[in-house]
């Protein structure tokens, strides 16, 4: 196995995968941003918790 035979197959790969994706047209990236925004949400509800509990305890900087 070489080298330029590994590159090729990883090519072979990745023009099949962006093949469905054009097929897909807007999908893949609806529920990428919408996972994205629900992660931001996620990360501030925790912020958030974190600083409440900081400030009940007094280590709140």
């Amino acid at each position: 196995m070489t080298w330029t035979s590994i590159w090729n197959g990883i090519a072979a790969f990745f023009e099949v995968v962006f093949k469905i994706w054009k097929a897909l047209g807007q999908g893949p990236n609806i529920v990428m941003w919408t996972i994205i925004v629900i992660c931001l949400f996620y990360w501030t509800m925790q912020i958030r918790k974190q600083n409440k509990e900081a400030k009940a305890n007094g280590t709140y900087i």
